[in-house]
């Protein structure tokens, strides 16, 4: 250690014996060696507003998947990468990790006729099946909640599905009944649903947009109703299947190398979801620009890649990563763990970022961590930034709740150490129009990710490594 760097830490023990976090940004940056400051003034309040409301800006439409807004998002996070000095990290010395998939667009024109041959309204579809459906015979009504008790179905069935959860989360349900029903001998569903609700705002994005089948996709075709329609007992059905495109998704990946000629070989890794919900059909705001879920997170990644960029050059080295598809089941993160570009066994911690900008009540300028028992990672990352004031907790809610729900399940289930950093909780914005980016508070994130730049700081010198807790 040299006399400087004892003289610091001397310093930062004295006055956080005194001193209660959470020290202000000026009192941090004050007390710092010289190269440690230049790095964390790169972390400052207009480069965080600066970034974050380009990645939720109406123009780039919520960022969703397969989307021209999302494509352009990627390339932004990559010349950022570029402008920063980091290595590409991606396929072929790119800065791109590519992965080829299919996306589907529902068709719009569904035909469905009593037995009179009268054409019955409906308000769209949620699934359609492989290869063009039709139909014509009886119609049997369900009760979706009490599918346990029921042995067989035949034909087309009838039935509604409320479900509290949104977006991806409320699909996925849906998914789960579906299926059981086409086990029954289920041909097709007729849900039952309002004009206005989420059901059919999600069936008129799928009409009008490619989007990303999911890992268990539906076979047979979901046709929503009205509830308060009186719906024959028979029916014809003409259904034309879904068309399909197949389009690269882009994970976005880059390096600080490290120094060291055996640290070198190990990383630390940042990562952050760069998707969100798109854009829906639905009249007044409907673009779900995903501005804390989680452009806040992809706004830490840059930010951290130009502090980083800017300090002294690290042992290990430091791997910044977006991923495409979190929304979609985190397919994007689960592509790169399938297919590395970085030795998953030299990842010695995975630090993803989600939510950071919207503090709860009494932890303004404080980050939890999901899964804080998994390892001592949180611990080793609060002991360094509590020396500069931050704090790095477990929350008693959200730590263990949460820790399977991000991105850094993808590597835990691998065997990496790895949790998210958030900041937040799950507002009354989320997966709504309405999480903007104004709504977030700047002086709140950029304190965070100082917080996580120093905490972090021990790990990409090597002075520490995390190290899992056993069971």
């Amino acid at each position: 250690m040299t006399q400087s760097q004892l003289r610091f830490a001397l310093q930062a023990i004295l006055v956080s014996a005194f001193v209660a976090p959470c020290w202000s940004q000026e009192t941090q940056i004050a007390f710092g060696p010289p190269e440690t400051k230049k790095a964390i003034e790169q972390i400052n309040e207009a480069s965080v507003t600066g970034t974050i409301a380009f990645l939720a800006s109406d123009e780039l439409g919520g960022r969703g998947t397969g989307s021209v807004e999302f494509n352009i998002a990627a390339a932004y996070v990559a010349s950022r990468f570029r402008a920063a000095g980091l290595k590409p990290a991606g396929d072929e010395e790119s800065y791109y990790h590519t992965t080829n998939r299919v996306q589907k667009k529902l068709p719009s024109k569904v035909t469905v006729k009593d037995a009179n041959g009268k054409s019955l309204p409906t308000f769209g579809l949620l699934a359609s099946a492989p290869e063009r459906f039709e139909y014509n015979g009886e119609v049997a009504t369900v009760d979706v909640a009490k599918l346990d008790e029921v042995e067989k179905v035949s034909g087309v069935v009838c039935g509604s599905f409320d479900t509290t959860a949104k977006g991806s989360r409320a699909m996925s349900q849906l998914t789960r009944v579906v299926q059981r029903l086409e086990t029954l001998g289920a041909k097709a569903l007729l849900l039952k649903t309002s004009s206005d609700s989420d059901w059919t705002t999600l069936a008129d994005q799928m009409a009008s947009k490619p989007f990303l089948d999911s890992r268990s996709p539906l076979n047979i075709p979901v046709v929503l109703v009205s509830a308060d329609a009186e719906l024959p007992t028979a029916m014809s059905m003409d259904i034309p299947p879904a068309i399909r495109v197949e389009q690269p998704m882009r994970n976005v990946i880059g390096v600080i190398p490290g120094t060291d000629a055996e640290l070198s070989k190990e990383c630390m890794l940042f990562t952050a979801h760069l998707d969100h919900l798109g854009t829906m059909t639905h009249t007044g705001d409907n673009i779900y620009n995903g501005a804390d879920d989680d452009a806040s997170g992809v706004t830490a990644v840059l930010t951290l890649a130009d502090a980083f960029a800017n300090a002294p050059a690290p042992k290990r080295s430091i791997v910044f990563m977006t991923f495409w598809g979190e929304e979609s089941g985190l397919l994007g993160s689960r592509e790169f763990v399938a297919r590395p570009t970085w030795p998953l066994e030299r990842i010695c911690a995975n630090i993803n970022i989600e939510m950071i900008g919207r503090p709860e009540d009494g932890a303004r300028g404080k980050i939890w961590v999901t899964g804080w028992n998994e390892s001592d990672l949180g611990k080793q990352m609060h002991e360094a930034a509590h020396a500069w004031g931050g704090v790095i907790f477990e929350h008693p809610k959200f730590s263990a709740m949460l820790y399977r729900s991000s991105d850094n399940w993808s590597f835990a289930q691998s065997g990496v150490i790895a949790h998210s950093f958030s900041a937040g909780s799950l507002h009354s914005d989320y997966h709504k129009p309405d999480d903007e980016w104004d709504r977030l508070e700047i002086p709140h994130m950029t304190q965070v990710i100082r917080n996580l730049f120093v905490g972090a700081l021990p790990i990409a010198s090597g002075e520490v490594t995390p190290k899992k807790i056993a069971k």
